[in-house]
């Protein structure tokens, strides 16, 4: 999991932002010209899609002023959540800048399959943002709560391939890059702080919704939420390596193809992005994203998945390993849970998702064996 502040992004536009209720057809207009040969946006619509609580993403269905098959039909705005309570957390712990900064200085780094932007704004003072994306009408959003088939799975891992292999120990190049979050003592007394200031209010609310043991679970990694980091840092220093993480590598931040025309799988939701160990963003996902027998039954054949990727790609490591730092990266979406879940505006289905993003992968580390080794 990977929140903290982050710096600002000088070169990026900083006039004024568009936001979701003030975008207007001139606007669309020349966010698209490198793309629409001169034809004008007349008209639109718009709907608020997906069901993300850090921001609000808008469709925009476009009218022109000509027929041309090749104009888009409609794309999507990316802007910050309307809730007050979910902006000011996203300000504090730079979960904008960091999705903005991907966009503009890490999208042409990798090979992961992320939407097209034709427009990017930003503001660094008051955090507006807008993104405006490439509309995948043929993808749908994958569902934390009802899990997906291994199938899926195996696409998911693919993705992660595209993100990790490109950039395994490639870190130190973008160091200049403020806004991206690095591993240090100092991040980990932030994050630490940030954790302890959460879970009081986890606990709370997810008291009889969660088991006891869950909820000692959260405890425990709270309380050693140092020691977890070392064994990442050892891991890392020694067999493995430091690379690009997604940190929020989860089914609701994936847009999944409904026909061939369509990827197999987009990822989206980049407000996270960290150096990190990329089998933490495996961990992650199948902890929290595959039904428990599911997981258990194909776990390990999807980590030798990724290992075989990784290596294809080009990263020299063996199974053993990428196994050892998936074991160790199967705390990060409860701890994810604990935070987010008292940084955004609460809602019914976000607890229900927090509560599956603490309980499977609670059960995944008692039966994988890291609670013993912190």
């Amino acid at each position: 999991m990977q929140l903290v502040c982050c710096g600002r992004l000088p070169d990026v536009g900083e006039a004024h932002v568009m936001t979701a209720s003030t975008v207007d057809a001139d606007w669309l207009t020349a966010a698209l010209a490198a793309t629409s040969n001169g034809a004008r946006v007349t008209a639109f619509t718009a709907e608020s899609i997906g069901t993300g609580q850090v921001g609000e993403n808008v469709r925009f269905r476009l009218e022109w002023d000509r027929h041309d098959p090749s104009l888009p039909t409609s794309v999507v705005g990316k802007f910050p959540s309307a809730s007050d309570l979910s902006r000011e957390a996203a300000k504090a712990v730079g979960t904008y800048v960091r999705e903005v900064g991907f966009y503009r200085d890490l999208r042409g780094h990798v090979s992961m399959t992320v939407p097209d932007v034709h427009q990017l704004e930003w503001d660094p003072d008051s955090h507006e943002f807008v993104l405006l994306m490439n509309d995948l009408c043929e993808s749908e959003q994958g569902d934390q709560l009802a899990g997906c088939p291994v199938a899926v799975a195996e696409s998911v891992i693919d993705e992660a391939v595209g993100l990790h292999a490109p950039t395994w120990g490639r870190t130190e190049q973008w160091r200049s890059f403020e806004w991206l979050g690095f591993p240090s003592p100092d991040r980990t007394m932030q994050l630490t702080g940030l954790m302890q200031f959460a879970l009081p209010g986890f606990i709370e609310r997810f008291r009889g919704r969660l088991s006891d043991d869950d909820l000692d679970v959260g405890r425990l990694l709270v309380e050693r939420y140092g020691r977890w980091t070392d064994l990442m840092t050892e891991w890392a220093d020694g067999p493995g390596e430091w690379c690009v993480t997604h940190g929020d590598y989860r089914l609701d931040n994936l847009l999944l193809g409904r026909s061939s025309g369509a990827p197999p799988v987009t990822v989206v939701d980049w407000q996270t992005v960290a150096v990190g160990i990329g089998p933490a963003d495996v961990a992650y996902f199948i902890g929290a994203g595959l039904l428990p027998d599911d997981r258990r039954r194909h776990e390990r054949a999807l980590v030798e998945r990724y290992a075989a990727g990784l290596r294809a790609a080009g990263v020299d490591i063996d199974d053993d390993v990428v196994w050892d730092g998936y074991v160790l990266g199967t705390a990060s979406g409860y701890l994810m849970a604990v935070i987010a879940s008292q940084l955004v505006e609460q809602t019914e289905r976000g607890d229900a998702m927090f509560a599956v993003m603490a309980e499977r992968p609670a059960e995944q580390m008692r039966e994988l064996g890291l609670l013993d080794r912190l």
